[in-house]
């Protein structure tokens, strides 16, 4: 399984997502029932794309790193392909569409 690694600096966030063609952000908070869950499924349907760098965010933890990226609630799920935000999804996630997008974005660049 896939492992999303935890990032807690602002300079860190900024140099994986323009270093990697694809980089997701996940954000995550302590008081988030929701968020373990969700990260528990995008990790397992991440393993079908090994060429997405994939990274946590505790954003109660690190709040000028979720204001930076507008995040005021948790999860927020980011994808970023080289460099830019192409998709963002939020607490009422639906899985099957954002792994549909994924799949769609890696397939043209890889």
């Amino acid at each position: 399984m896939i492992i999303l690694i935890k990032l807690d600096t602002l300079e860190l966030v900024q140099n994986n997502i323009n270093q990697n063609k694809m980089t997701v952000v996940y954000f995550t908070g302590n008081s988030c029932g929701a968020c373990e869950v969700i990260k528990e499924k995008i990790e397992k349907f991440l393993e079908n794309y090994p060429k997405i760098k994939a990274y946590e965010i505790n954003g109660e933890e690190n709040t000028k790193i979720a204001y930076k990226y507008s995040v005021f609630s948790m999860p927020v799920f980011l994808l970023f392909i080289e460099g830019k935000e192409s998709i963002r999804t939020g607490r009422h996630v639906d899985l099957l569409s954002l792994e549909r997008s994924i799949d769609r974005y890696y397939n043209m660049i890889y």
